[in-house]
């Protein structure tokens, strides 16, 4: 065991070399000689009594201890980068959400100034992406609002709110339906790439011919209201995206029925945040508000599937 710990260049040095793998590349990203960092790993595996790297012909792979230190070095260096990013963004306070196209145009943006007026100093960045976050190489997103079973690795996550899944259009498709299995004659559109929601909600209905299948327009919901507004067909919805809309009866939903969601929607974070105090406040907010939007959806569900 070494004495002392191993310096900073040489676990830089070491993390680089195991990521890309290679000395001359490793060399480029830290701005030193491919000799150089010959050396540093060759002076840390001295110190830390242990062969890290292992060649197989021109090909360089970690051992097993390599691994396993691979994966501790990763996390400190990750917990210095957020520490020091951190600590940047305190002189002017702002907190970034990462999440999809859909939760921030038709949910978050017209709520931001809630939580500005709430918080007064503190301001929210939303960052629109599709792609899940990987909060060790985002460590500029505080936390992300993601889409599924609430089981993701190297995250916690939070239960935003218990939604369901009922059927919206315009009131103009709506007048000619008469009953849930009218909608098997009209185009229904999908976000998903299989018509398995469509499938639960006529279950949910108690229809029991299987719909045919949805026309999937896009894989985000902002495009698939679009098209729901211009009349292009009936789009399966959540309270959460589409609580608005109803509320200014832009779209009305045909039929008083919802069907349980098999996902839903969850904040998430890197775990060694999960208890600042700042992703708490955020959190709070999120799930309180999220809570609020979808507190009516009943009666709004209710009241605009009445006879039109």
């Amino acid at each position: 065991m070494p004495r002392e710990l191993p310096s900073l260049n040489a676990i830089r040095a070491f993390e680089s070399v195991a990521r890309l793998p290679s000395f001359r590349r490793a060399g480029d990203q830290v701005h030193v000689t491919q000799s150089a960092v010959s050396r540093q790993i060759q002076k840390l595996q001295a110190e830390l009594g242990q062969a890290l790297f292992a060649r197989n012909g021109p090909r360089l792979k970690l051992t097993d201890r390599g691994r396993e230190y691979y994966t501790v070095v990763q996390q400190g260096l990750g917990v210095i980068k957020r520490g020091t990013e951190r600590l940047f963004r305190h002189d002017s306070p702002a907190l970034t959400i990462s999440t999809t196209p859909s939760i921030i145009t038709n949910w978050l943006v017209p709520r931001v100034g809630d939580f500005e007026h709430r918080h007064a100093g503190t301001s929210l960045h939303l960052n629109s992406s599709p792609a899940i976050t990987d909060f060790a190489v985002s460590t500029d997103i505080d936390v992300g609002i993601r889409f599924g079973k609430g089981r993701w690795p190297n995250v916690t996550a939070d239960l935003l709110v218990d939604d369901e899944i009922f059927p919206v259009c315009r009131a103009d498709i709506a007048r000619r339906l008469k009953r849930p299995g009218d909608l098997l004659g009209e185009q229904l559109l999908t976000e998903s790439p299989s018509w398995d929601l469509w499938t639960d909600w006529f279950a949910a209905a108690g229809v029991p011919h299987s719909p045919p299948k949805p026309f999937r327009l896009s894989d985000d919901f902002y495009v698939q209201l679009q098209a729901t507004l211009l009349g292009r067909g009936v789009t399966l919805a959540r309270g959460l995206l589409v609580g608005d809309a109803l509320r200014e009866g832009r779209v009305v939903c045909p039929f008083p029925i919802a069907a349980p969601s098999r996902l839903q929607y969850y904040v998430v974070c890197h775990p060694d945040r999960h208890d600042e105090r700042a992703i708490v406040m955020l959190r709070d907010w999120l799930i309180e508000t999220a809570r609020a939007t979808v507190a009516d959806l009943p009666a709004l569900i209710e009241r605009s599937a009445r006879p039109r």
